[in-house]
């Protein structure tokens, strides 16, 4: 009985101190003030250029090449991290629509989404599996991460997005 007892004990005074060791753990983040500044418009912000046929085959595999200038090339490189700043880049690419048929809000469905280290990015192995007109939608958002410090220690983080919606509609034959 007395092990059970010491045992007890012992798993009780070690959850207090792992539980001691977490709320420490988290202390010098309370009070960090987080703010973000949104674009209002989620197209004219990122000037872009894409290549994909406007005419496509069944089944057959295209690359989408995609270059792009953002406002926030002066700021920073994406994937660049120096002490106050880092930035991001997401594409997101969304399952094609295919026009002329309603659609619910529920048909815009995301297919894949990637971390992009450059300017310039290629989407490969885009295939149709039926013929028909589709709209081909991309998402990019641009994120800035701004750290922001008050005697040696970081007291905020700021960040700064901006969206680009890039589409086109293609034709798929046979």
């Amino acid at each position: 009985m007395r092990i059970v007892s010491l045992i007890f004990m012992m798993t009780l005074l070690s959850s207090c101190e792992r539980k001691q060791e977490k709320k420490d753990k988290f202390e010098e983040y309370k009070g960090m003030q987080l703010t973000e500044t949104l674009s209002e418009s989620i197209r004219g912000n990122i000037s872009y250029t894409l290549e994909l046929p406007d005419t496509l085959r069944v089944n057959q595999p295209y690359d989408a090449v995609f270059n792009f200038d953002s406002p926030f090339d002066t700021i920073v490189d994406p994937m660049v991290q120096d002490s106050i700043k880092f930035r991001i880049l997401t594409m997101f690419y969304y399952k094609p629509i295919k026009v002329g048929v309603k659609n619910n809000n529920s048909d815009f469905v995301i297919k894949d989404s990637i971390y992009i280290p450059n300017k310039e990015f290629i989407l490969g192995n885009v295939r149709f599996k039926e013929k028909g007109r589709y709209l081909f939608l991309v998402l990019i958002e641009d994120q800035i991460m701004y750290n922001f410090y008050k005697e040696g220690k970081r007291d905020s983080i700021h960040y700064d997005r901006i969206f680009e919606e890039i589409t086109k509609e293609v034709v798929v034959i046979e």
